[in-house]
C-alpha cells in the first residue's frame, strides 16, 4: 500500500443505516498516517486502518479486525447485528 492510496481515502466520513435501521449516524475518521476513529454517539473507538485490493481493514486496540469495502469514494462496512452502513466522504 502506498502513502498516495492512503491520501485518497484520508478524510472525515459519515454514515447512516439503510431504511430498516435506526436513524444513527456513524462518523469515521481516517488519517494518513494510518490511525483512525469511529463514532457512535457518545462511543469513541481507535484503531488503525490498511488498504487491501479494494478493501478497507480497520484493526481494533482489543484485536478485532472490521473489514469494509471501497467502492468508488463509498465504504461500505457490514456490522453483524447492525447490518450495512455506507460511508460518505464529508471533509477531506
Amino acid at each position: 500500500m502506498s502513502c498516495q492510496d492512503r491520501g485518497r481515502l484520508s478524510g472525515r466520513y459519515a454514515a447512516g443505516g439503510d431504511e430498516n435501521q435506526d436513524s444513527l449516524t456513524i462518523s469515521l475518521e481516517l488519517m494518513a498516517n494510518g490511525q483512525g476513529s469511529w463514532s457512535i454517539e457518545e462511543d469513541n473507538v481507535s484503531f488503525k486502518w490498511e488498504i487491501r485490493e479494494n478493501e478497507i481493514w480497520l484493526h481494533t486496540k482489543s484485536g478485532g479486525v472490521i473489514v469494509g469495502k471501497i467502492v468508488g469514494e463509498t465504504i461500505e462496512i457490514n456490522l453483524p447485528a447492525a447490518g450495512e452502513y455506507y460511508f460518505k466522504k464529508v471533509k477531506g
